[in-house]
């Protein structure tokens, strides 16, 4: 289980278009190591290692591990939006629930 979030990215409803700030942000690097951002209940953790990927850790609403995420792999924001969209429609409440999907 992941501590309480320290931002909620999603759903808000004074941001426009969900959080693309907050997502633009993830890509540049912008959160220090240790923050926890709230997406639909799903909490990403951030993880910055000096020689390797910006990474987050995702973890179900119920607290388990679901996946790491490594921000290089996404080349805009959009892809960035439409995977944490698609983990949210889906709704996995494990890692091997998200990777048999």
């Amino acid at each position: 289980m992941t501590e309480d979030p320290d931002i909620v990215i999603a759903p808000r409803p004074d941001l426009y278009r969900g959080g693309l700030d907050f997502y633009r942000e993830m890509l540049e690097g912008a959160f220090p190591p240790g923050v926890i951002l709230d997406h639909h209940g799903f909490h990403l953790e951030s993880h910055h290692h000096e020689s390797g990927p910006r990474v987050w850790s995702i973890y179900s609403p119920e607290g388990a591990f679901v996946e790491t995420l490594n921000l290089e792999t996404f080349r805009t924001l959009s892809e960035l939006e439409s995977f944490l969209n698609e983990l949210v429609a889906y709704g996995p409440a494990d890692r091997e629930e998200w990777v048999s999907r």
